[in-house]
């Protein structure tokens, strides 16, 4: 009982050392811009919300500094009512920025957006693009969107550390865990799946083959 009880207490130990390196990465990761200039640029979010409105003003900010001619406005369309890319588009036409430089695009998760950004960039023959979003929210796209291939990826935070950001941090923490077991655990553990039962299948045609075998030779020796 004690071994186990130093065993979770171990395990319990690892975890949280691996939890808050993340939330530093995180953090570290998101207060780092990165590059200048893109094709495209990047922001996803809730209008609605006060963080996502510095996103889009940091958007016009950089567009109308040249860093960037188009902009993708990425986010959920099924709320009800409420569609996030019509309404970041309206508040970005609002602000000066032309209608045929806002493209909207859609993703309900991280993965689907970032699905969908691969497909705008592919079509529109985009090759860098540069993410806006709060600092503590940029990891999780740029891993997504390195994912789907892109890898010319440059990044403009929005946002400062502060202690209120902490519950922000560690909600990100277990996203963007989450967003690592849909992506490569899963399919990893389905595939590895499917070979053992592969290899077990082949296994049992084999020792059938056999068995065949040994019955055919036994009839004959009986004749």
């Amino acid at each position: 009982m004690r071994r186990l009880f130093s065993l979770i207490v171990q395990l319990l130990a690892a975890a949280i050392l691996i939890f808050i390196g993340t939330a530093a990465w995180i953090v570290f990761d998101g207060l780092k811009d990165q590059g200048q200039k893109a094709d495209v640029a990047l922001v996803t979010g809730h209008l609605e919300s006060p963080q996502n409105t510095a996103q889009l003003d940091r958007v016009i900010k950089l567009y109308n500094d040249g860093e960037f001619p188009f902009m993708i406005v990425s986010g959920s369309t099924g709320r009800g009512t409420y569609d996030e890319p019509d309404a970041m588009a309206k508040y970005l036409e609002s602000h000066g920025i032309p209608s045929d430089a806002i493209i909207q695009g859609h993703g309900a998760d991280t993965q689907e957006a970032a699905s969908n950004v691969a497909e705008i960039m592919k079509s529109h023959q985009f090759h860098s693009v540069m993410i806006i979003a709060d600092y503590y929210q940029m990891t999780r796209p740029k891993l997504a969107l390195n994912h789907e291939g892109i890898t010319e990826i440059q990044k403009a935070h929005v946002g400062k550390l502060q202690k209120e950001d902490a519950w922000k941090i560690g909600r990100e923490v277990v996203a963007l865990y989450d967003y690592v077991g849909k992506v490569y655990l899963l399919p990893a553990a389905q595939k590895a799946k499917e070979e053992a039962q592969t290899g077990l299948d082949k296994a049992k045609a084999d020792a059938q083959k056999a068995k065949d075998k040994v019955n055919n030779g036994l009839d004959n020796m009986a004749k």
